[in-house]
């Protein structure tokens, strides 16, 4: 894939995670008379965050991708400096790595759990 093609799917990304927002009501915290009722919105309020947190995260990686693009060194991991398997990139737009840094990152990230 050409740069620009991804420059235009990265600004698309950006696009959509920005149109996507959540209401106050959806995490706000209410008090019920029905515990069922409350223990409910609290469940909904959860997953309301696990969304927000989500699309910011999303959204951040797709800005770090455009300015890598506008750097010229989109396409090239950031640990190893090499290419990015354009399978990858086709995959994931907005992959800082390539799959074996990847891979390297996730299994640390387990260790420290």
């Amino acid at each position: 894939m050409q740069t620009q093609e991804m420059k235009s799917i990265l600004d698309a990304k950006l696009n959509e995670l920005a149109s996507r927002r959540l209401s106050r009501e959806d995490i706000a915290i209410e008090k019920t008379a029905e515990d069922m009722d409350e223990i409910q919105r609290g469940s909904d309020r959860v997953l309301a965050l696990d969304s927000i947190t989500r699309m910011w995260e999303t959204s951040a990686l797709v800005t770090d991708a455009l300015k890598r693009i506008e750097a010229n060194t989109y396409g090239v991991c950031l640990e190893c400096d090499e290419p990015i398997s354009a399978k990858r990139l086709k995959a994931l737009p907005w992959a800082k790595y390539c799959i074996t840094c990847q891979d390297a990152k996730d299994r640390e990230n387990a260790d420290l759990r």
